[in-house]
């Protein structure tokens, strides 16, 4: 009995814990926005860094993945893909992250 007990307690809490990250991704989304159009990337690094370590955990490995090339690019400033690979992180953030909060609250 403590077992099944333990799994729903297990399952609730990464339930929160997901939705906790969804909504940090949700006020996050303006914040790389304003960075991206103002050309401030190393301000967006600690975001993308977050992203990178937690969104495969939640299951966003292609999140995650865009999060490694963009961090890279923007270590290296390769202007180009950099501002590529995070018009393509956000818009990922958008329609793949938020649409499942949307989809939570519909």
């Amino acid at each position: 009995m403590n077992e099944i007990i333990d799994d729903i307690s297990d399952k609730i809490f990464l339930k929160e814990l997901r939705k906790e990250f969804i909504d940090t991704v949700n006020k996050n989304i303006s914040k790389l926005t304003d960075f991206y159009n103002s050309g401030s990337y190393p301000e967006m690094r600690a975001i993308i860094h977050d992203f990178k370590g937690t969104g495969g955990v939640f299951g966003y490995d292609r999140g995650a993945e865009i999060a490694g090339k963009l961090l890279k690019s923007i270590d290296s400033n390769e202007n180009k893909q950099k501002s590529e690979l995070c018009l393509l992180f956000i818009n990922y953030l958008n329609k793949v992250v938020l649409k499942e909060k949307s989809e939570e609250n519909g």
